[in-house]
């Protein structure tokens, strides 16, 4: 990634999280369809995605005014009084990321966590996921709290007079141990909030083929886990690398910045992307896209028709419509306070009632098709 792209990163912020607001406004519209209400998760993810539009918008406004993606050597060589107070103003959105990414990141995965308490209604696992929740919950506020009164009485760590490392480190001490305390934690409890259904869902009744396709959505959330490694990466490299291949401050706090801001985005996706398939379903079907696919299977069935026109009798040519995405077996979540939720297990293609299932009913589908 060119971190020292202005336009790009200018471009990436407005392009990824206008994706991130309609990935949530298609949450709630899913949600309409299939009238169900609101839930907590649902009312922390828009908490997410607001400090996701702030994060995007400082961005936009850091690239567009000479903050980021500005090389720090060359100007400490031609004008080193600019460059002290230029690293002081870097520093201070620094922290900005920091302190709103914390929070930010807290609301996605406690969201996340609180969405597999709505569809699981497995007694055994949902301690592990009350915990979890509580955990992230302590981990959200402890780090925001620790940012925000490590200097004690000297004032919040994101003063202009902080700035200066000489007075950082004798009125707030180091912070390296917390910045690592929180990259390191962020991305283990990243991959822990992603991998935490699986063994739910390996311990239902069901084929392989749908266990798996269940897991692969739920897996999308590694991309968070990506990004949280690149930021962990990036912060620690640029503390212990040797000095001749150490990436430059002005680049490194970019750096770091950027990839706080598409942890948290690509979060907000991943928590989105199990509850917006009614959406997409009607997009496909009355869309664009439904008109692009109807008139694809339309030619292909006039030349399926002249091809087989003399063919044996006992040829089948099958066409889907609307209704049969409607009836399409399919393991369909939903949260277990809805009015017409029904606890089942699908069973060589049968659904039978057992207690400790997914929800079934007509609430959020991440099945797919059998044959």
């Amino acid at each position: 990634m060119a971190y020292d792209n202005r336009d790009g990163l200018i471009a990436a912020a407005v392009i990824v999280q206008i994706l991130v607001l309609g990935m949530v406004a298609s949450r709630f519209v899913s949600h309409r369809m299939k009238g169900l209400k609101s839930h907590t998760s649902d009312y922390l993810i828009i908490v997410a995605a607001i400090l996701s539009t702030a994060l995007a918008i400082e961005q936009i406004y850091c690239a567009a005014n000479g903050i980021f993606a500005v090389r720090v050597k060359p100007l400490a060589k031609t004008n080193p009084a600019a460059a002290t107070d230029f690293l002081y103003r870097l520093r201070m959105h620094n922290y900005s990321f920091v302190v709103t990414g914390i929070l930010a990141i807290g609301f996605v995965k406690t969201s996340v966590s609180f969405f597999y308490l709505q569809i699981f209604s497995t007694p055994n696992f949902r301690p592990f996921v009350i915990t979890w929740i509580v955990f992230m919950t302590l981990w959200t506020i402890s780090f925001f709290t620790a940012f925000m009164a490590i200097c004690g009485d000297h004032g919040i760590f994101s003063a202009r007079s902080h700035m200066n490392p000489a007075v950082q480190n004798r009125e707030c001490g180091s912070t390296r141990k917390l910045d690592f305390g929180v990259l390191i934690s962020g991305t283990v409890s990243d991959l822990i909030t992603v991998l935490l259904p699986i063994p739910m869902v390996m311990t239902l009744h069901l084929r392989l083929a749908d266990k798996l396709s269940i897991i692969a959505i739920f897996l999308v959330g590694l991309l968070s886990v990506g990004a949280s490694t690149a930021r962990s990466y990036i912060g620690i490299y640029t503390k212990f690398a040797p000095k001749d291949k150490i990436m430059d401050s002005g680049l490194g706090v970019t750096a770091t910045c950027v990839w706080t801001l598409i942890e948290i985005q690509v979060g907000i996706l991943a928590a989105c992307a199990p509850t917006i398939r009614p959406v997409m379903r009607d997009l496909v079907q009355n869309g664009i896209f439904g008109s692009l696919v109807s008139s694809v299977s339309s030619i292909v069935s006039r030349k399926s028709s002249r091809t087989n026109i003399h063919g044996s009798d006992d040829h089948v040519v099958r066409h889907y419509t609307k209704g049969d995405v409607d009836t399409e077996e399919s393991i369909q979540l939903h949260d277990m306070s809805g009015a017409n939720s029904a606890s089942a297990e699908r069973v060589d293609g049968a659904d039978v009632p057992k207690h400790g299932a997914i929800h079934v009913s007509k609430g959020y589908a991440v099945g797919g098709r059998h044959d």
